[in-house]
Formats: structure tokens, sequence, C-alpha cells
């Protein structure tokens, strides 16, 4: 019960403040360009890091990243930047 009223208010808020849902949700976010750069927010750290593989803590998600030359590019304590040849991206 106590967390179907925090939805309805996050997603209140949301559309009040016109911003998109998983922002609010403080949910993370995927952003794939092509096959060479990859924009993630939201993250809880990095648990792995190599040059074919990257595995991202989502909190409630891994995100790993698997490719060759892979290269954290970029990173704030909410969002990072992935570049490199990208093979694939899985949750688990």
């Amino acid at each position: 019960m106590a967390e179907r009223k925090r939805k309805n208010l996050l997603e209140k808020t949301a559309r009040t403040f016109d911003l998109p849902g998983d922002v609010v949700a403080g949910l993370t976010r995927v952003e794939l360009v092509g096959r060479e750069e990859l924009y993630l927010q939201n993250h809880r750290g990095i648990l792995a890091y190599g040059e074919e593989e990257i595995l991202i803590s989502g909190g409630k998600l891994m995100l790993r990243v698997r490719g060759r030359a892979l290269c954290l590019r970029s990173m704030t304590p909410t969002d990072l930047m992935i570049s490199g040849q990208i093979d694939a991206v899985e949750l688990e």
C-alpha cells in the first residue's frame, strides 16, 4: 500500500514539473549512441572495469557492457559515459 502511494506521488510530481518519471523516481537510465557511446544516469558505482567488460551497479539491476577498447570517458557521482566498440549491453 505504501509503495503504491509513493508511486502515485512520484507520478504526480513528474507531471506537475514536466519531468521524466524515471528521473524523479531515481531509476537508472541508459542511452546507447550507435555502437560507440553509452550514457548512464543514476548509477550506483562501477563494480568491475576492463577494456572488454565493464560492470555497473544500477541499484536494483546491474548493467554489463561488453566490447573492445572500452573506456570510461567521464564519471560523476550519478552519471557516466563509456566509449569504445560496444558489442553488447546486458541487464542483470
